[in-house]
């Protein structure tokens, strides 16, 4: 039978059972927050302000049955704040790499970015995503798709979405695919009855507020809840 992995959002006040750090990065101006913000508000504010060293949200999501938080970090992209933000990919389970498809030197950087995260990271293999934004201006899109395909290729990127950010174009979709991912790749073999080994941590074990924002228990994943 095949299994149901159907997306719910939930509010922010149901108590998640597993929660994911995951990160954005990208150049300044390639609209991180943006896209943020839409999955979070479902609308494009024209007004939001550039991410100043991090912005932290958060979003809850229910797939099979399963309470999941996505606890999201939008790192700045002003190379000024480089030491600090390198310290934020430490323990995140995905990266969202974001590139403005209608600013070349936003593509032209993602090597940057991807050797940032290729960095030692608290867990082994995190998820990978490459998001396209700003494809509503796509009359001004640098990039052929052969181009990115091969970029993709170059780096074992498995997951590439262009997105809009101003009118919304594939910005739940990206999140929801991501949700369900994350829940195959690092839930799933949790709940297996022959794994029971607990094998993705974060290094937020003795703060007084870990990174989730809690005090009061461990995720099973990654120590944000309790296990």
């Amino acid at each position: 039978m095949e299994k149901n992995y159907d997306i719910i959002d939930l509010d922010q006040e149901e108590i998640p059972e597993y929660c994911f750090k995951v990160v954005f990065l990208g150049d300044i101006g390639v609209g991180k927050t943006s896209i943020i913000n839409y999955e979070i508000n479902n609308k494009f504010d024209p007004n939001i302000e550039s991410t100043l060293v991090f912005k932290n949200f958060s979003k809850n999501y229910k797939i099979a049955d399963k309470k999941i938080r996505l606890q999201m970090w939008d790192l700045s992209g002003d190379s000024t704040y480089e030491k600090i933000t390198n310290s934020l990919y430490r323990s995140a389970l995905c990266m969202f790499i974001v590139f403005s498809l209608d600013d070349e030197s936003s593509f032209l950087n993602l090597d940057k970015w991807m050797n940032d995260i290729k960095k030692p990271n608290d867990n082994e293999s995190p998820l990978v995503v490459l998001i396209g934004n700003k494809k509503d201006n796509i009359s001004e899109k640098y990039f052929s798709e052969e181009e990115i395909e091969n970029y993709c290729k170059k780096n074992e990127i498995d997951n590439y979405f262009e997105v809009s950010a101003k009118n919304g174009e594939n910005i739940h979709e990206l999140f929801r695919d991501i949700v369900r991912r994350l829940y195959i790749k690092f839930i799933e073999p949790f709940l297996s009855e022959a794994y029971s080994v607990k094998t993705f941590k974060t290094s937020s074990r003795n703060s007084e507020m870990n990174e989730c924002g809690w005090n009061d228990g461990k995720c099973k994943v990654c120590d944000c809840l309790i296990y």
